[in-house]
């Protein structure tokens, strides 16, 4: 698992921004996991300081993915929200052993998929999953609830 801060996550933009996938700089804490431990970790890391989690599942060769990363999160009323969660990144890519283990923990049939998590116990809020396509509307009216 890597935690990334905004600042980390800007620097390194300049090697990843020709991959589309997670280049999109967040005010949010980020967590880059690939497996359920470091996934728990996460968790735990984002449970001292943000009561809530958007968990991210994309990969590269994921168009609507890359709609994700360079429009809907950069979104000023996206952006704004998400300074009261942390942003869970899991990127499949590459399929492992470790990270098809980590789908299958979240039922995660692949990307893209979003959803909101308690970061203190792990659960998804019902409600809250988009697998596919979804306008940023959508994703505003799932965050707000939750930005407190």
């Amino acid at each position: 698992m890597q935690k990334v801060n905004r600042r980390t996550l800007l620097l390194g933009l300049p090697l990843i921004a020709g991959t589309g996938i997670f280049a999109t700089p967040s005010r949010a804490s980020t967590y880059l996991v690939e497996s359920v431990p470091q996934y728990r970790a996460a968790l735990a890391d984002l449970a001292r300081s943000k009561a809530k989690a958007l968990v991210d599942v994309g990969a590269q060769w994921c168009a609507f993915c890359k709609v994700i990363d360079d429009k809907i999160l950069p979104d000023r009323r996206v952006a704004g929200l998400m300074q009261n969660f942390g942003l869970i990144r899991i990127d499949v890519t590459a399929t492992t052993d470790d990270n098809r283990a980590l789908l299958r923990h979240l039922k995660v049939d692949g990307p893209p998929t979003v959803f909101i998590v308690d970061a203190a116990s792990g659960h998804e809020h019902e409600g809250t999953r988009s697998v596919g396509s979804f306008p940023t509307e959508s994703l505003i009216a799932r965050l707000e609830p939750f930005a407190t």
